[in-house]
């Protein structure tokens, strides 16, 4: 993706928002899309951008920014390049609402998996609708069921009598030599959220010739 396109395409998004706002009530708000708009325009046009909100993006996306791997501490580094503008700062502060959901936990391991392992998470965005929208679902059928099939991410805040985590033979795996220190420690912590989902059984199904959980 280009400068332009991933400017454009940000940009794309807080309108979005601002048009919920607008659907809800909110009448200011349609100057606020006005105003991306026309950033969106210039931006793909090659002209002069005015907007505030824009010139902060394009300041951060011309600034190298060094990620870890770690989600938390990328979000939050990341969100420090983008003040300035009043409608960034709006939508971080509706940003911190994902935690009455309890998101925050299950977004961070969703966006480990996607961790290339140097310097970005290819589809983050991608990866926030998908988390978001199945949470949304989920909250919507929960019924208790005898037994319950998901990935690790998903068993956090749970609890159950016992798990049983089963590993892929040819994708998938629990832990990999090969990985980043940064993605093993990610993923060890991932595994022991797992563990400790049950109260008094765990039991692992594992190919032959799997990584070693331990030493």
């Amino acid at each position: 993706m280009t400068k332009a396109e991933a400017l454009a395409s940000t940009l794309t998004a807080m309108a979005d928002f601002y048009r919920i706002k607008l659907a809800g009530g909110t009448k200011g708000a349609r100057n606020t899309i006005t105003t991306i708009e026309n950033a969106i325009t210039a931006i793909r046009d090659g002209k002069l951008v005015r907007a505030k909100a824009a010139k902060v993006l394009l300041t951060g996306f011309d600034s190298p920014l060094e990620l870890s791997g770690d989600p938390v501490t990328d979000w939050q580094t990341a969100r420090k390049r983008l003040h300035g503008a009043n409608e960034l700062e709006e939508i971080f502060n509706k940003a911190r609402l994902l935690r009455l959901f309890k998101a925050t936990n299950l977004l961070a391991w969703a966006l480990v998996d996607v961790w290339n392992g140097h310097d970005a998470y290819p589809g983050a965005a991608l990866v926030v609708r998908r988390v978001l929208a199945n949470e949304t679902r989920e909250a919507a059928q929960a019924e208790p069921v005898p037994v319950s099939l998901m990935n690790m991410h998903k068993s956090k805040g749970k609890e159950f009598d016992a798990v049983i985590i089963a590993e892929g033979r040819h994708n998938a795996p629990l832990l990999d030599a090969s990985w980043e220190p940064s993605r093993i420690q990610a993923a060890r912590r991932v595994l022991r959220v797992a563990i400790t989902r049950a109260r008094s059984l765990v039991i692992f199904v594992r190919p032959a010739g799997a990584t070693a959980l331990t030493g």
